[in-house]
């Protein structure tokens, strides 16, 4: 494992970056990857921010966001790339074949990271990608300006379920503080983040509660999309932030579930828990993230892939 003040040293010695975050990307991706770009711009760097899905909606409104760009990857050369907030380099597969062979610089709070970049710095004790961000930052003398706090901060608000997660530390809220002083409006960005919702988003809750189910003891609770229900509510996958938790936040359930079944065949499942470590399950899949909140993906059918995981949490239920 490598330290921050070395990551540090090494961009010191750049001159172009590519600054990216794993498929799908959530507010800790977005905020981590313009906090770091917009501030290694301002200490001189040419930084190319690139997401290979779109910024989902709710992030529209941070400074910057515009110069992320999305798809297809620019054809230049890069002094290194930064990795931000990949749990491994699947989570970078329609990328990784054009990246692999760069200096790899791998920033990230998963426990399941396997080290991919020629720098690694994992820190699973972290609330979020964008606390070390925040540290590197410090690192590089860097100095807060409001757009890169407001960044990070989204980063650490929406990893921390707007701080209310086992991971939130006396560190994230000393952290957050500061970039509070930085500019920082909490009361005008919570409601963006945490409230407002589009009706594709109601529709496609309204669905995934209806799909409702239980295992016997009533542990394990499930909710189940296919693509067909995407499709009739209009819905995103940005829209099924946080419906999971649906399922979770349920009186006797120790394990949460949400399948979504995709266009491709294959079926993304996400796990929420309150003391089953679902990292290891999602690992056993293929997959990967954190003790309490992880996903994978299999390529069985909606009812198999149901069968599949719920005979593989049923294995890890306290007894």
């Amino acid at each position: 494992m490598n330290s921050l003040h070395e990551i540090a040293v090494h961009l010191q010695n750049c001159r172009s970056v590519l600054v990216t975050a794993h498929i799908m990307p959530d507010g800790d991706a977005i905020g981590s990857t313009l906090g770091l770009g917009l501030a290694l711009q301002k200490l001189g760097l040419t930084v190319t921010m690139f997401s290979v899905d779109s910024v989902p909606a709710r992030y529209h409104f941070l400074q910057g966001v515009e110069q992320i760009v999305i798809g297809a990857l620019p054809a230049a050369s890069f002094d290194c790339v930064l990795v931000l907030d990949c749990g491994d380099h699947f989570r970078l597969r329609p990328i990784w074949d054009n990246i692999k062979d760069n200096f790899i610089i791998n920033i990230d709070h998963h426990p399941t990271n396997p080290l991919f970049g020629h720098l690694n710095y994992v820190d699973h004790q972290a609330s979020a990608t964008g606390e070390l961000v925040f540290g590197l930052l410090d690192e590089l003398g860097c100095e807060l300006d409001h757009a890169i706090a407001e960044a990070l901060y989204v980063a650490i608000s929406t990893d921390t379920g707007s701080f209310k997660f086992e991971s939130t530390t006396a560190q994230t809220h000393a952290i957050a503080g500061k970039l509070v002083s930085a500019g920082v409006n909490p009361g005008s960005i919570t409601p963006v983040l945490f409230d407002l919702r589009t009706p594709a988003a109601i529709f496609i809750l309204r669905q995934a509660l209806c799909s409702l189910t239980f295992s016997a003891d009533g542990k394990i609770a499930s909710l189940a999309l296919t693509e067909d229900d995407m499709q009739k509510s209009h819905a995103k996958d940005e829209d099924l932030d946080g419906v999971v938790n649906y399922a979770k936040n349920i009186q006797g359930v120790e394990v949460g579930l949400i399948f979504r079944e995709k266009a491709d065949g294959t079926v993304k499942v996400g796990f929420r828990s309150h003391r089953v470590d679902v990292s290891k399950i999602a690992s056993s899949f293929g997959g990967g993230g954190h003790v309490r909140a992880a996903g994978c993906s299999l390529s069985h059918s909606l009812q198999e892939t149901m069968q599949i995981v719920l005979a593989a949490v049923r294995q890890e239920l306290p007894v």
